[in-house]
């Protein structure tokens, strides 16, 4: 690779060196959202007139370009999806030796912040890239960089479309979506994962390779507080510290069975369509009205790299307020509600 102004083969590095500090790698990002910022003209922004750009899709938010770009400050979840795809693609090298890595990444946003600085850590031909928004102005914005860079040698095709309904002749051996919030609301990465995961090859890999989200009965008011932790958290110190009770694994998933899980009319509206997650009833052993019903989420991106709860802004816990506090004998049915603002949604079962 020829140096530019950016040097993004030494951004690689630095964000792939595990000996580093996070402070340094952090500030690595920092630089690297500067420099796009100067380029493009696209400031990473999470302030409400940022958020109120979004696209409201059939299927879910898709997130406005500046407030995509803002994604990259989430600094965990930066990093170990870059690590991720990194180990994603050396494994790919070493099974497609013949043939360039067909790579298909979705919802780019306007920095294509988990791939670009990858590029430059492979040979020219080495990757066949499709980058995928519904944003012109992220494509653009990519494209901008991609020039800056002098990036142009790698083969990159660009797409505007909807990834949720997108569809190519084209089959690939990489798919990164990353199109999601917490608890898998808002954003549509459940309906993401089945359209594209149509589009991937035999013993090809889709990063992330799971999202699991688990129920939970939990202290609200402490989860809060331990999230407002400076160290990573891990699930036994959340169960010893805060007498957590596990409830139920209400979703695992995975592009290689999202089609076995076929959405459902609701009887109780028009147009939305329903996942039944299976139910749950709270045990006895649960001291009455101590707990409230909680769901906390992580992320299985490619072998051992993963993102546990409160790691970042996608593993933070939720609370369903309609059923706090639990109360011991209660029985519960799960779903994922598809639509325009997806989300997990739990009913009640008994009325007593």
């Amino acid at each position: 690779m020829n140096n530019t102004q950016f040097n993004l083969a030494a951004l690689a590095d630095t964000l792939l060196n595990p000996q580093l500090s996070f402070d340094q790698r952090c500030s690595a990002l920092d630089d690297f959202a500067a420099h796009c910022a100067a380029v493009t003209g696209i400031t990473p922004d999470r302030t409400f007139s940022a958020w109120a750009e979004d696209s409201v899709l059939t299927s879910g938010v898709a997130i406005n370009p500046a407030a995509a770009a803002f994604c990259i400050k989430d600094y965990q979840r930066t990093l170990q999806f870059i690590a991720g795809i990194q180990a994603a693609l050396c494994a790919l090298d070493q099974r497609l030796p013949a043939r360039p890595i067909r790579v298909l990444y979705a919802g780019c946003g306007p920095f294509a912040t988990l791939l670009l600085p990858l590029l430059s850590q492979w040979s020219e031909g080495r990757l066949d890239c499709h980058l995928l928004d519904i944003h012109a102005q992220s494509l653009h914005s990519v494209q901008a960089l991609v020039a800056d860079c002098q990036l142009e040698a790698i083969n990159l095709s660009y797409h505007c479309a909807d990834a949720c309904h997108w569809s190519s002749a084209e089959r690939f051996d990489l798919i990164i979506a990353e199109t999601l919030q917490k608890a898998l609301e808002q954003e549509p990465q459940w309906a993401v994962t089945a359209n594209l995961s149509r589009l991937l090859k035999p013993q090809g890999i889709f990063i992330p390779e799971q999202i699991t989200l688990n129920l939970w009965a939990a202290h609200w008011d402490q989860e809060q507080r331990y999230s407002q932790r400076q160290d990573p958290a891990d699930l036994p110190a959340l169960v010893d510290e805060f007498e957590r009770h596990f409830l139920h694994c209400a979703v695992q998933l995975r592009a290689d069975t999202v089609s076995l899980q076929r959405p459902i009319a609701d009887p109780r509206a028009l147009v939305a369509q329903v996942v039944d997650l299976g139910q749950f009833s709270v045990a006895d052993s649960i001291p009455a009205h101590r707990f409230d019903l909680i769901v906390a989420t992580t992320l299985h991106i490619y072998a051992d790299i993963h993102l546990h709860e409160y790691d970042c802004d996608l593993t933070r816990s939720y609370k369903f307020y309609d059923w706090s506090p639990l109360a011991p004998g209660q029985s519960f049915r799960v779903y994922y509600e598809l639509g325009p603002y997806p989300r997990v949604r739990i009913d009640r079962l008994d009325r007593g």
